[in-house]
């Protein structure tokens, strides 16, 4: 008996030291409130946590792998933190700022994984350019005015003799916020496409009318007729190289194929392509286009039901022009030679360049030439001769016998020969002086030393000065 109970002793014994042990090897566990399970480490348990789909709870977004967390000094691994992109629907919030707070992250560029919903592809836009030909002319006056009711504007190229008749018309274009290009001079074909010398004279021609309306030069060119079966290769390449943008056009409105089209069939071959997204329109306003006119109130109308923007061409767009066709590209017209490109097409460039502006103080009057209004060779600037003279009050004239420009400012009467190279002053006594003197034909402009001319003139240079804004000449 003393043995049984012994023994029975013994076992309540290991009984109670195992149930100890045991207790004892779970109390962590308690008192972290973690089962024993919880201490394997699951970077990602974004799945556990993922709403029930509904038609309001939208598909959770892929969630991200993290690397495995750092083992901490105590030996045990910091639990690693859940991370997840997913977004749930914001109609599932209670809270309205909490709503606005997940659609600014899914606005966010640090989530662009949030987005559940593709954006929608984004509409093409379409832009209609609408250009008109020929005029100026009483025509001009009736499409200015629907363009300003319609709020719409557009680009007009203008031919010289008729910018010379009616200079109002031209400020109006400009003044109306409108864009000019040049049409040439006269629009005579024989003339313009016998040889380009003959073209660029009358671009030339053009190019100053509207420059001493408007002071602006224009850079768009638009060829009489368009370049299809007019214009070579050398037509193309040096009217680029001068600086200038050469514009065609994509649809023809037709108003010009004979006398009288009447308005209906106007807007018809106006709005012939409306799928396209880029419409360079082709109308006219020189005399004889009232239909044109007419018809214009409608055509804004169909392209703006079809969506489309109004542009205004720019010379720094893309040049859209016509191929230079076979009987062109076999022509035997010869190209200008080397001396003459040197001389009109090279310099033209720094015309429509960018750069500091030249302000001339003279006496106690000051005026400004634009970048490209102006060059610098050899260390001098060289200036054209009619606009420095009339800024400064004075007067110059032509004489094409002898080549040479008359000029009367500051009670002197002086003589520019571009043929020599001169420059011829009376003196007070009566005499004639002669001067040599930089002079050169650009185009129709003399230009000459800027130097040469003050000092001849009796403006003697007392300053000249460069800043990061302007260079500055300042005389007597």
């Amino acid at each position: 008996m003393k043995d049984s109970k012994s023994t029975q002793i013994r076992r309540i014994l290991i009984r109670g030291l195992l149930a100890m042990a045991i207790i004892l090897l779970v109390k962590p566990d308690w008192e972290t409130g973690q089962s024993s399970a919880s201490s394997k480490m699951y970077p990602l348990q974004a799945g556990i946590i993922d709403p029930v789909l509904s038609k309001n709870n939208l598909p959770a977004a892929q969630t991200q792998d993290l690397p495995a967390p750092p083992v901490n000094s105590g030996g045990s691994a910091s639990p690693a933190p859940v991370v997840s992109t997913a977004i749930t629907s914001t109609q599932n919030l209670q809270n309205p700022e909490d709503s606005a707070a997940i659609s600014a992250l899914v606005k966010s560029k640090d989530a662009p994984a949030a987005a559940v919903v593709a954006a929608a592809p984004k509409k093409t836009q379409k832009t209609v350019y609408l250009t008109f030909d020929d005029g100026p002319s009483k025509v001009t006056a009736k499409v200015l005015e629907i363009l300003r009711q319609q709020e719409v504007k557009a680009t007009f190229f203008v031919l010289g003799e008729q910018a010379r008749s009616r200079p109002e018309l031209i400020n109006a274009i400009w003044e109306q916020g409108h864009v000019i290009g040049n049409h040439t001079y006269n629009h005579n074909y024989h003339d313009l496409y016998s040889g380009f010398t003959e073209f660029w004279t009358q671009i030339k021609q053009t190019e100053e009318i509207v420059r001493e309306i408007t002071w602006v030069r224009p850079q768009l060119v638009r060829a009489p007729g368009g370049t299809f079966g007019h214009f070579d290769a050398t037509y193309f390449d040096l009217l680029k190289q001068a600086g200038y943008s050469v514009m065609d056009w994509t649809v023809d409105s037709g108003d010009s194929r004979r006398r009288g089209v009447p308005a209906s069939e106007i807007l018809q071959g106006s709005v012939a392509d409306m799928s396209s997204s880029q419409v360079i329109l082709l109308l006219h306003d020189g005399a004889g286009h009232e239909e044109s006119a007419k018809a214009l109130p409608k055509i804004i109308e169909r392209y703006k039901a079809a969506g489309y923007n109004f542009g205004q061409l720019d010379a720094s767009q893309q040049p859209v022009h016509f191929r230079v066709s076979a009987t062109m590209a076999d022509a035997s017209r010869s190209k200008p030679p080397q001396d003459w490109i040197h001389s009109n097409i090279v310099p033209n460039a720094g015309l429509f360049a960018s750069g500091k502006p030249l302000v001339l103080e003279v006496g106690r009057l000051e005026t400004k030439l634009d970048p490209g209004e102006y060059r610098i060779s050899q260390g001098q600037y060289m200036v054209p001769l009619r606009a420095v003279i009339e800024r400064l009050g004075g007067r110059v004239s032509w004489d094409s016998a002898s080549r040479s420009g008359l000029i009367a400012w500051n009670g002197r009467n002086l003589t520019v020969d571009a043929l020599q190279n001169q420059l011829k002053f009376a003196l007070p006594d009566g005499s004639l002086e002669t001067r040599g003197a930089e002079v050169q034909m650009i185009g129709s402009s003399l230009w000459i030393s800027l130097r040469e001319l003050l000092t001849t003139a009796g403006h003697l240079p007392q300053e000249a000065r460069a800043t990061a804004e302007e260079r500055r000449v300042r005389t007597t």
